[in-house]
């Protein structure tokens, strides 16, 4: 996944900026789902998500008068994202930590195991950064602006977030091969 804007992407923001809808339609479709599932990685609650991504669209409509057209537009809407991610744990109660997890869909599927541990080791700060950074492939001076942390922080949150991915790795039990099954 690139972080490069596509080609037309900074003409409809030009025209979103002017005021067609039709335009930010299409970069809302292009977009939507990558910012759904960078809120589901914060929230882990796919209803909060859902409105949060949509509450992050409408505060992008309302707000695209300050959009820098001359930088790529994923950055802006997870910042915009983040912040609103943030105010709505603010407002929220917290949920208790022994809720079930849900399991992995797949046991042999290292990636999946990985983000699930991710997930439960490291920080919102950590995880966030990780998500923008691997699974967005976004630069680290962009992780930097959404996250709100100068590039050098965000490298040291990389650094430990990877360190503490390898060390689970290293104490997950090997798993078994399946059986192969007889032929009759």
């Amino acid at each position: 996944m690139s972080s490069l804007p596509c080609p037309d992407d900074s003409l409809l923001a030009k025209q979103a900026r002017e005021g067609s809808s039709a335009a930010f339609g299409t970069l809302v479709y292009r977009y939507h789902g990558r910012v759904f599932a960078f809120l589901l990685t914060l929230t882990r609650h796919r209803q909060d998500a859902e409105d949060l991504t949509q509450e992050t669209f409408v505060r992008a409509w309302k707000k695209f008068h300050r959009y820098d057209s001359s930088q790529p537009l994923l950055p802006w809407l997870f910042t915009l994202a983040r912040r609103l991610s943030i105010a709505a744990l603010r407002r929220s109660k917290p949920l208790p930590h022994d809720l079930p997890q849900p399991e992995p869909s797949s046991e042999n599927d290292d990636a999946l195991w990985l983000w699930e541990v991710a997930k439960r080791e490291l920080g919102p700060d950590a995880y966030s950064a990780l998500w923008l950074h691997y699974r967005e492939d976004l630069p680290v001076k962009n992780v930097a602006k959404i996250l709100g942390k100068r590039e050098g922080a965000v490298k040291v949150l990389l650094h430990r977030a990877r360190k503490t991915l390898a060390e689970a790795a290293k104490a997950r039990p090997p798993e078994l091969p399946k059986p192969i099954p007889a032929f009759r």
